[in-house]
């Protein structure tokens, strides 16, 4: 009786060592060839797309122009500032199918410099031209606008 606590201990000691049922050995080296086999396919040398091909794909980033990158400003002490440049469009309103973009009123369809105010949402807006779409959000200062 005192002896009954070797059974579970002889079985998990022949787990940490390894199967001890030789019909689980060649499932263990199945297993073992199958990871060799991902590993080799792993470490071959793949091909990927022409370089070519990656050149002229359009990058999605939107470019400022030269004259609106940060502007470098030197104090009379020396010391330089970078000054980030402002954002292109401002939403500052926005009342029915109207949005006050930059200090100016437009409607769904107008001309906001090169884009068309296309949609006019609860807290946002999109501008789209025939290349890119831009949405402009409220800023959290402008969200609780009271109009009397």
């Amino acid at each position: 009786m005192k002896k009954l606590w070797l059974i579970p201990l002889a079985g998990m000691v022949s787990t940490l060592l390894g199967a001890s049922d030789p019909k689980e050995k060649p499932q263990h080296l199945a297993l073992i060839k199958d990871y060799q086999m991902m590993f080799k396919r792993i470490g071959e040398q793949r091909i990927g797309a022409a370089v070519k091909k990656i050149e002229a794909v359009r990058p999605p980033f939107v470019r400022l122009k030269p004259e609106e990158k940060a502007k470098v400003i030197v104090k009379k002490d020396g010391t330089k500032i970078a000054v980030k440049a402002k954002a292109e469009f401002e939403l500052q309103a926005i009342m029915n199918n109207r949005a006050k973009i930059s200090g100016k009123w437009y409607k769904v369809g107008d001309k906001v410099d090169e884009y068309t105010l296309a949609t006019v949402q609860t807290g946002s807006v999109f501008l789209q031209n025939n290349e890119f779409k831009k949405r402009l959000t409220l800023r959290k200062e402008n969200e609780n606008i009271i109009i009397k």
